[in-house]
């Protein structure tokens, strides 16, 4: 196996992040140790630029976020936008009506920002999201219908989570929009969750458009991940890593399997695979 890599790709929830959503502080420590050494290592995220500005300060040492399932780059340290895709117009009354027949909690991420009903932040745990529940009170932007703001939006939009009460409910809105043939991506993340990006938008085209920005051959990136909206970069990327927490799916894309993301699964995968 070659050590020879340059670039680490980390997804924060349930890989970096233990399951108190915090990090070790030689994890935190090593990202340095990765910056003196003259390689990367990013954040390969779901959640917008928003939802990841709590951990701005431990992440001093990390110059790119990929956002949004790879619909947003993020340039920490220029605090601005790198590349940027987003859903097309057509498919938004789709989803209106799609959305509109399950019990769910919407997000929709707009230039890195965060939008939900108000309303539904203390039920969080109703849609399998409890976790979160401080997270979107301290950060998101609050409305009181996400109807309207998905309509004034439409063609800025980068991404849009549906979550639901339970993943059943997740499959059904995703095989309604399945039948309408729409020009977005279907993933199935979190417990109950799902995913809409761009069409061919996805963590891999991130991880693979950061690493060619930075005249990275893709062979020398790696990918560490849990759930199926990793698997796109853990099939992208050189090698790939599974958190031993991730599910079936996210295991069998994976190269190897490597600790749990509550026993510094990121920190063993940079100190053996990028460092070494």
């Amino acid at each position: 196996m070659n050590n020879d890599y340059e670039l680490i790709a980390l997804d924060m929830d349930d890989t970096l992040l233990r399951s108190d959503k915090t990090i070790s502080d030689e994890t935190i420590a090593s990202f340095k140790k990765v910056r003196d050494a003259g390689k990367y290592v990013v954040i390969c995220t779901g959640r917008p630029v928003s939802e990841i500005a709590p951990y701005d300060e431990q992440f001093s040492e990390m110059q790119y976020y990929i956002c949004e399932s790879g619909a947003l780059v993020y340039d920490h340290f220029a605090k601005k936008p790198a590349a940027r895709h987003t859903i097309d117009a057509s498919a938004m009354e789709a989803i209106i009506d799609a959305i509109g027949q399950e019990d769910v909690m919407v997000q929709v991420m707009v230039n890195g920002a965060s939008i939900v009903e108000g309303a539904k932040i203390p039920r969080m745990a109703h849609y399998q999201m409890g976790v979160y529940v401080s997270l979107y009170s301290t950060v998101a932007k609050k409305v009181d219908d996400i109807v309207p703001v998905i309509r004034e939006n439409a063609g800025s939009i980068e991404k849009i989570n549906v979550y639901h009460t339970s993943r059943e409910a997740s499959i059904r809105t995703s095989e309604r929009l399945a039948a309408k043939n729409l020009p977005i991506e279907r993933i199935y993340a979190e417990t109950a969750s799902l995913e809409l990006s761009p069409k061919g938008i996805h963590k891999g085209v991130g991880i693979a458009d950061l690493a060619s920005s930075l005249n990275i051959p893709i062979e020398k990136t790696i990918a560490v991940g849990d759930a199926d909206n990793d698997i796109p970069m853990l099939k992208t990327a050189g090698l790939s890593l599974a958190v031993a927490n991730a599910n079936g799916h996210a295991k069998a894309a994976a190269d190897l399997i490597i600790p749990d993301n509550n026993h510094d699964g990121c920190l063993y995968a940079i100190n053996k695979y990028l460092l070494s």
